[in-house]
């Protein structure tokens, strides 16, 4: 990783005056900076199974790096009590939080973070700190990525490519505009599964953001009509496509973030 700044919760680290950087450990002294996180997180199920054998992912993303006071601000670079406890009010909180490393390599791609802070000191000065970033996915995650389906006919067939790195399925926030009154019937011929909502009216919008479905029309009681089925984005290693039949003309749109299997 060849990058000097980052983003996290939507503040920049340049914007506090720091950066990252790199000390020599033969000449410093990290102490812990106390109110540590210890973040209970669950094992992330793939759910494929071969005979008696199921797959898992064991552990979630973790990486240390170490941050210092821009040289090029004029500021005096030892980091006084008062911005330490600004850095790790920031830093150092009880949920994950999106993370984004400046780097061309990391462009599109992002972490759900939180950090645990330790103190770099150097004959009594606090002259940077390391931050142990722990998150909640062993893999990091793409930018929103937008599916757009404009159906103008019954049982219209329409076909689009997964671009996650991992096999599985993403369930996309979904927003579907009814064109025709009936029954909408999105068929995802990749897997034989069926996403059915009976009794739909021209003009009417539907939105699914698993496990959440509503609609726009309030005479609509969609919850009776749903078959439950939340429409899934699949994904194989050596087939990301998806086919998919629309019973009724519509127009759909699909928000996904795909998975990037790549560390820090």
């Amino acid at each position: 990783m060849k990058a000097y700044d980052f983003e996290y919760d939507g503040l920049n680290l340049s914007d506090k005056g720091f950066m990252l950087c790199s000390f020599d450990k033969s000449k410093i002294d990290t102490v812990e900076n106390g109110a540590e996180i210890n973040m209970e997180t669950s094992p992330f199920y793939n759910g494929d199974v071969n005979y008696t054998l199921t797959a898992n992912y064991e552990s979630t993303l973790t990486t240390t790096f170490q941050i210092c006071k821009n040289p090029c601000t004029g500021e005096d670079l030892n980091i006084t009590v008062d911005e330490v406890r600004d850095m790790a009010s920031w830093l150092c909180r009880k949920g994950f939080h999106k993370f984004k490393i400046f780097d061309d390599d990391y462009l599109n791609v992002y972490y759900e973070a939180t950090f645990n802070m330790s103190r770099i000191i150097r004959n009594g000065n606090v002259i940077g700190l390391e931050l142990e970033m722990i998150t909640n996915r062993p893999f990091g995650v793409m930018e929103d990525t937008v599916i757009n389906i404009k159906n103008e006919v019954e049982n219209g067939v329409e076909n689009f490519y997964s671009i996650s790195d991992d096999e599985g399925f993403i369930y996309p926030k979904t927003k579907i505009t009814i064109k025709q009154d009936g029954d909408l019937k999105i068929s995802n011929i990749f897997v034989q599964r069926d996403t059915i909502i009976k009794n739909c009216k021209a003009g009417e919008v539907i939105e699914m953001d698993y496990p959440v479905i509503k609609s726009s029309l309030e005479s609509h009681k969609i919850q009776n009509d749903f078959n439950w089925n939340f429409f899934r984005i699949e994904n194989k290693f050596k087939d990301k496509r998806n086919l998919i039949q629309i019973s009724i003309p519509c127009e759909i749109e699909m928000v996904y973030s795909p998975i990037a299997k790549i560390g820090i």
